[in-house]
């Protein structure tokens, strides 16, 4: 804070891939409009998802918030679209990933695991059903329910929360 302009707002001058965005449920456009002058285009079912494929060469980008995976069909792809991404936002190489949006990641010569048991976990143990028993089906499938049974709960936010995470 500027104690001599105590109400002034400072700009940010960095420009980085969310520079643009007013949410974070929305992709940057400036992001969009380079991967596709590269050659990727967008999944259809899911547009957090880019697809490059010229030949035998192919490559996907996924996008959450701020974190990039990208996987290619070889070594010298990957380094080149790093390099250009690299030459245009604000970014760092972590590595490979073992753990994202709760899907526990391990490799094996022929590919990828992908495990969500810790997510599952995470989730029962928030709604403090660690030790319940395991049901064959999640409900009781005897009981009729209607609008007219029961009484409303008070404060929703515990069931909301977890059937969000769901």
């Amino acid at each position: 804070m500027d104690s001599v302009h105590p109400d002034y707002v400072c700009l940010l001058k960095k420009i980085s891939l969310w520079s643009e965005i007013g949410s974070s449920c929305l992709i940057s456009q400036r992001f969009v409009d380079f991967i596709s002058t590269i050659g990727f285009y967008h999944s259809k079912p899911d547009h957090s998802l880019f697809i490059y494929c010229k030949g035998n060469d192919m490559a996907y980008i996924f996008l959450y918030i701020d974190d990039i995976i990208l996987t290619a069909s070889s070594y010298d792809l990957r380094k080149s679209i790093m390099s250009l991404l690299a030459s245009k936002f604000a970014m760092k190489d972590l590595d490979p990933f073992s753990y994202f949006l709760g899907i526990l990641v391990t490799r094996h010569i022929g590919g990828l695991f992908l495990f969500q048991r810790k997510y599952a976990e995470e989730i029962t143990d928030r709604v403090g059903m660690t030790f319940s028993k395991p049901a064959p089906t999640p409900t009781d499938t005897k009981v009729k329910l209607s609008v007219s049974s029961g009484s409303p709960y008070e404060d929703p936010t515990h069931y909301r929360r977890l059937a969000g995470a769901l």
